[in-house]
């Protein structure tokens, strides 16, 4: 009777909680591309980056700040550049997943 409603009724609350929990996360993992893509766009304008167009052992043309970047590789729309090389993150339409460069 009324301890199986309430079991319904706090299980409901739980799914709740964690279905909102991971809408967030995936929100925030949005939110921090394009903020990335944002700054690196307003740096462009200002004409303070340059755009990284070549992979290989350290050309003089790719970025010295951390963050997202158009993908050298073009595999992906940017790639997540560490300040020291390209790392795994890469992201497509602000869906963020991990793709090694090599």
């Amino acid at each position: 009777g009324n301890a199986a409603l309430g079991l319904v009724v706090v299980l409901l609350l739980l799914g709740g909680i964690a279905l909102f929990a991971t809408l967030n996360a995936q929100a925030r993992r949005k939110l921090a591309v394009a903020n990335s893509e944002l700054a690196y766009l307003r740096s462009e304008v200002a004409g303070t980056r340059t755009m990284p167009v070549a992979t290989g052992p350290g050309p003089s043309n790719w970025p010295t700040v951390a963050g997202w970047y158009p993908d050298p590789m073009r595999r992906h729309e940017y790639r997540q550049w560490t300040g020291q090389a390209w790392g795994d993150g890469v992201s497509d339409g602000g869906v963020t997943s991990s793709d090694p460069p090599v």
